[in-house]
């Protein structure tokens, strides 16, 4: 169910952009692999495609796993390859979810408020697990903590699925409402919009007022906290 409404939503992730990439040496690599693998259902042209595009992902996961082996525990490379792993779970790669959930754990153990894992993290895990859904909540708020009153697209985004996964349909509501008033030119947010408009209105639940998500469940300090 979760990866079937994540197929749904693919349009929206994509037209929004994907992560930022913590360190530029693999910035180049990582960004090339998104368009195919950066959302799921992941998008090959033919089998040809698919091929090139899981050897690239391959090569990129040797060569981070033996900068990691020079660099034990590097905060930037465990991030990138913690990312890079997400997208492996898009294309169903074993152990690719494990991976990702504890490279980006091992980083955000280092730093809470390192921006780029908490976001991989928090989308990984709400477009996979519905148990997961209140946490990746928490670490979405956790995101936004750090830009303060400048809204973070990818956090209020985010909070829309972990709300609604969890059956929060007026929250839900009332965070596409935020981000169809917030980013108009994100027609795709529309969709958003009436997914939890229809859902709250079925519960008998009135119009919430728009407002932005903010940080008051901030990610708590225990690194235990944030496993799953």
């Amino acid at each position: 169910m979760m990866r079937r409404r994540a197929s749904l939503f693919a349009a929206i992730l994509l037209a929004s952009g994907g992560l930022a990439c913590a360190d530029p040496s693999f910035e180049d690599r990582l960004r090339a692999l998104e368009p195919a693998i950066g959302h799921y259902p992941a998008d090959f042209k033919d089998k040809q495609d698919e091929a090139a595009v899981k050897a690239r992902y391959e090569s990129l996961k040797r060569d981070l796993d033996k900068a990691l082996k020079t660099h034990r525990g590097d905060k930037k490379l465990l991030v990138q390859r913690g990312v890079l792993q997400a997208m492996g779970h898009n294309f169903d790669r074993p152990g690719a979810w494990e991976g990702a959930t504890n490279d980006l754990t091992a980083a955000l153990k280092q730093d809470l408020d390192e921006v780029h894992a908490i976001l991989a993290l928090a989308t990984l895990w709400v477009n996979s697990r519905p148990d997961l859904a209140g946490k990746a909540e928490l670490l979405f708020r956790a995101a936004q903590c750090n830009l303060g009153d400048k809204p973070l697209e990818e956090a209020q985004r985010g909070l829309f699925f972990a709300f609604y996964y969890q059956g929060k349909f007026v929250d839900a509501w009332r965070q596409a409402q935020y981000l169809t008033h917030t980013w108009p030119e994100q027609k795709n947010y529309a969709t958003l919009l009436d997914l939890g408009r229809n859902a709250a209105q079925k519960q008998g639940a009135a119009a919430p007022q728009v407002a932005m998500t903010t940080c008051t469940d901030k990610v708590p300090s225990s690194a235990s906290r944030v496993k799953p």
